[in-house]
């Protein structure tokens, strides 16, 4: 864990907790943690089995992280309001969060997040908009969700446990997220447009730089009415040179627009 600035946090000032992504260990804010306790407090953790968390052999459902760090924020006396910034997975983690505990939230950040907002139809309609025929896109649909459970993984519990949730909630359609209440803050989403996918990963049914960059715009156009939604307002910022790990292709653009945040919540 990494807490900083805590001693010098006035009351009622938002502190910043990052949500790693899927499998990720706190050392992935490593670029950018520093900086920002400058201008606010911060904390990053581990998840149960991931990093140097102990493992914890339950399902990381969103209700039970968001109950395991109400409980760790708790024990460690750090009051809100908080900021969450969650990257990809975190950003599902963290919106779980924020439904669970409104009260508690000033304002979310997300990092090209896991899209919670997405539905199996919207994932269809990607490709239905690249002509591929129906029945090619069931079958491709039964093959990201459907396929049987791989064998548990007791080594690598944490990630191997997060994918399967994540798999889960695709197939419900976020159903726990879509079901919780958005609290009324800002709302800053980051998004890479980096097509970065290495040759031999790339599908064999599809263009995947097509998809991607389709997909990204959809996701954008869902993101666009969330953020909408509050009357705190916020951002979508659109980065060309960065994929996945904004924060790590752009830290100084992340950084700057927390600052951003963190002196609109002081107003």
């Amino acid at each position: 864990m990494f807490v900083k600035e805590l001693e010098n946090r006035k009351e009622n000032t938002p502190i910043i907790i990052f949500e790693n992504g899927m499998g990720v260990d706190l050392g992935n804010w490593k670029k950018i943690a520093e900086q920002v306790a400058a201008f606010a407090p911060v904390m990053t953790y581990d998840r149960a089995g991931i990093g140097k968390s102990e493992k914890v052999y339950k399902m990381p459902t969103p209700k039970l992280v968001a109950e395991n760090l109400h409980e760790l924020l708790t024990k460690l006396q750090i009051a809100p309001p908080y900021v969450l910034v969650g990257h990809s997975l975190g950003g599902v983690y963290s919106r779980g969060y924020a439904g669970f505990y409104p009260n508690e939230v000033a304002g979310l950040v997300f990092i090209d997040p896991a899209d919670f907002t997405e539905t199996k139809n919207d994932w269809n309609n990607i490709f239905r908009k690249m002509g591929v025929p129906e029945k090619k896109i069931d079958e491709m649909l039964q093959n990201r969700l459907y396929q049987p459970r791989p064998k548990v993984d007791s080594l690598h519990y944490g990630p191997w446990s997060e994918r399967q949730v994540l798999n889960d909630l695709r197939k419900t359609d976020f159903a726990e997220i879509a079901s919780l209440p958005l609290p009324n803050v800002p709302i800053y989403f980051f998004v890479g447009g980096k097509f970065e996918v290495p040759i031999e990963q790339r599908s064999k049914d599809y263009d995947h730089e097509t998809f991607f960059h389709i997909k990204n715009n959809s996701n954008m156009e869902r993101w666009k009415k969330l953020i909408y939604s509050s009357t705190k307002g916020g951002t979508l910022i659109y980065l060309t040179n960065a994929g996945h790990y904004i924060h790590w292709n752009e830290p100084k653009s992340v950084v700057n627009n927390l600052k951003i945040l963190i002196e609109s919540l002081e107003e």
